[in-house]
């Protein structure tokens, strides 16, 4: 029996100089809002481009969390889940778009599967291109390496890697994984009960995955429905900060790999990344030559940066976890 006073769904967006993308994701929440109870909570990680005040200004009805400094986006959420009253939790990245229905399908297919404890949905790009990093597998020797060679897409179904290959998505039927995305994660009030809150020792990346492995150890299943499509224009806050603060997600990873794994195996899980980044160097450095269309530029660059960190990560140490929030600029509070 549910609590009659929870909410039907508390949504969580973490907020860092969104401004141009905010307005877009909160109306279209709202425009799917239907019969729901919405709990929305703006958690800001010290904003400089006003985006607390123009959520006040334009969405009296949501609730803005204002940090003097930028937390990261695990602490940030779960300041969103104290503060969540709601049958149904949804994480969602600033820079979505939720089209018509999508709410409702995401909350219907909890609604009919009890044992899920979070379903995420097929994420695309602004142009509807399928974005691959919306779920797949634990990092492991087998995934890192059939996602280095690109195996996973060439045997999709047959042979798992980090990233469920586009043609899964394409087939349109729920799919058992073991992470979905937090760009937009629905999940189960039970499940979060359970697992507990998101591993505050990630500043940003990886910490969807290891919350996923933690709702799964609880007994619910984690599931992608890709025939529930939300627009993510990715890299609405990160890009900011150049290609370089992507090296980020290669240390988060760096963390997740020597929680798990020997000293050795993680060197060689790093030198398989590194194999597969310099792959994918090589790619857009070839793209960009005989097109000469920018956006290869940044690719290139951002597959350097994770080249650059899975190396220095093979024989070095961890990086000190501080060194995360200092990738990001602290500055006071705006609107606040």
């Amino acid at each position: 029996m549910f609590d009659r006073d929870l909410a039907d769904l508390a949504v969580i967006i973490v907020n860092w100089n969104a401004a141009a993308y905010l307005p877009t994701a909160l109306e279209s929440l709202f425009a799917n809002q239907g019969g729901l109870t919405l709990q929305v909570w703006v958690i800001d990680n010290a904003s400089t481009d006003g985006s607390p005040a123009l959520v006040r200004a334009r969405f009296p009805q949501v609730e803005v969390v204002v940090n003097s400094t930028n937390v990261g986006f695990a602490a940030a959420n779960n300041q969103g889940l104290r503060l969540a009253q709601a049958r149904y939790v949804l994480l969602l990245n600033p820079d979505t778009f939720l089209p018509d229905g999508a709410l409702a399908q995401l909350v219907a297919y909890l609604e009919a599967h009890p044992d899920v404890g979070v379903v995420g949905p097929r994420l695309v790009g602004g142009r509807g291109k399928i974005q691959g990093g919306a779920a797949g597998y634990d990092p492991s020797p087998a995934t890192l390496f059939s996602y280095a060679t690109f195996l996973y897409r060439l045997f999709p179904g047959r042979v798992r890697g980090l990233w469920l290959p586009q043609a899964l998505y394409a087939r349109g039927e729920p799919i058992a994984v073991d992470w979905v995305s937090g760009a937009c994660m629905l999940v189960r009030r039970e499940a979060i009960l359970a697992a507990g809150p998101l591993d505050e020792g990630y500043f940003m990346y990886v910490e969807d995955v290891e919350w996923c492995r933690r709702i799964r150890a609880a007994g619910y299943r984690v599931v992608c429905h890709p025939g529930v499509s939300v627009v993510h224009y990715i890299g609405g806050s990160t890009r900011q900060l150049g290609s370089d603060f992507h090296a980020h997600n290669v240390n988060a990873l760096d963390r997740d790999l020597r929680r798990r794994y020997g000293a050795t195996q993680v060197a060689l899980m790093h030198l398989i990344a590194a194999f597969g980044f310099f792959l994918r160097y090589l790619l857009y450095e070839w793209q960009w030559r005989r097109w000469h269309n920018p956006v290869f530029i940044e690719l290139r660059d951002l597959w350097a940066a994770c080249l650059k960190t899975s190396l220095a990560r093979v024989f070095g140490p961890a990086p000190d976890p501080q060194t995360a929030s200092a990738l990001v600029p602290r500055s006071p509070v705006i609107g606040g």
